[in-house]
């Protein structure tokens, strides 16, 4: 008997690719794993970012009002709180990659499941911005 896969399983490339048809949403942590972002990449980092900060909902929710960043942009101020990646079929959401989660990025592109900008190289949200607007105008000259 075949075993079931399905967002609560392990996430495995090729059984992703059997499964379901031009859907990904998915969370790299730190390490360079790769978690189906269930219930939502949100939620999925929020108790990312209670687990690793050892943090209850409530002191979550004070720091981050206390954050300008967490009032600009929630999901990359909880990228930076987690250091995680968030992915989607064609574009992510980060405050810095490393090499782990640039390699698994890579994979995920080489295996054709991601079809956004992978970066040339592990970097911070500023550097992203301006490699994928040099890469797009031909100067990274945004200003």
């Amino acid at each position: 008997m075949q075993e079931k896969y399905d967002l609560y399983s392990k996430f495995d490339i090729e059984k992703h690719k059997n499964t379901f048809v031009n859907y990904l949403e998915v969370i790299i942590t730190e390490d360079g794993t790769i978690h189906y972002a269930v219930p939502s990449h949100q939620e999925y980092m929020i108790m990312l970012a209670m687990k690793k900060n050892d943090w209850t909902r409530e002191e979550l929710r004070r720091i981050a009002q206390s954050d300008t960043d967490a009032y600009c942009d929630f999901m990359v101020w909880l990228s930076k709180v987690t250091q995680a990646v968030s992915v989607w079929n064609n574009f992510i959401s980060f405050y810095s990659i490393n090499s782990a989660q640039w390699r698994s990025l890579k994979d995920l592109k080489s295996s054709g499941l991601f079809h956004g900008y992978v970066p040339s190289k592990p970097l911070t949200l500023d550097e992203y911005i301006e490699e994928k607007y040099e890469t797009s105008y031909g100067t990274s000259k945004i200003w």
